[in-house]
């Protein structure tokens, strides 16, 4: 009989696929990478899941808020209430993106929904007028937090679920290389050097 539990936790060992064609262009795509993430199965949803993902990253990994942007799908009004009014970040480092970049599916059908994403700033000091989050040389995603509240239909259209629900993922090697101060360097972080030597020593 399955377990069936109303939360949980995960470490996931991953193997890009859908956007391999990035590996190389970009200095955070790894064709393998390990994601740490939390669910909630018609549980909790949007309010707390934001609140523990801003409690992990500022108080836990103490990262400083200056540093930190926020990105919000354009309609998502809940979500960008909840960044500002009630954990006090500041409207000008929330963007509110279309769906290409914050809206999450699972296919051309089923479940699907809003999404929002916490980046580490490796420059603050540039300022927030023009700022464009996926400009390589100052950021880097490393949380997002899926609200699976839809269904997706065969005509396109969007029907609410009745239970909603969540799906977060952090990339491990992101979050160190944003402690370890190794924002731009591909293979500096501790995890990756150590893999590396041990497969060169071998070849």
């Amino acid at each position: 009989t399955p377990i069936e539990v109303p939360r949980a936790t995960t470490s996931q060992r991953c193997i890009r696929t859908n956007d391999v064609e990035n590996v190389g262009r970009t200095s955070r795509h790894h064709t393998f990478f390990e994601m740490l993430g939390n669910f909630s199965f018609g549980d909790y949803f949007k309010r707390e899941a934001i609140r523990w993902a801003w409690e992990l990253t500022t108080k836990e990994f103490a990262l400083p808020s200056k540093n930190l942007w926020i990105s919000v799908f354009e309609d998502d009004e809940e979500a960008f209430s909840i960044w500002h009014d009630e954990l006090g970040v500041p409207v000008e480092r929330i963007k509110k993106m279309g769906e290409d970049d914050n809206f999450w599916t699972s296919g051309a059908t089923g479940p699907c929904g809003p999404c929002s994403e916490i980046y580490y700033d490796f420059h603050p000091e540039r300022g927030s007028s023009n700022v464009d989050l996926g400009d390589d040389s100052r950021f880097i995603e490393f949380y997002n937090l899926v609200f699976m509240q839809y269904n997706m239909m065969d005509d396109g259209s969007l029907e609410t679920l009745k239970q909603m629900h969540i799906d977060t993922g952090l990339g491990l090697e992101r979050m160190a290389r944003i402690l370890q101060k190794v924002w731009m360097v591909k293979h500096s972080s501790s995890a990756l050097v150590s893999n590396l030597n041990k497969l060169q020593s071998e070849f």
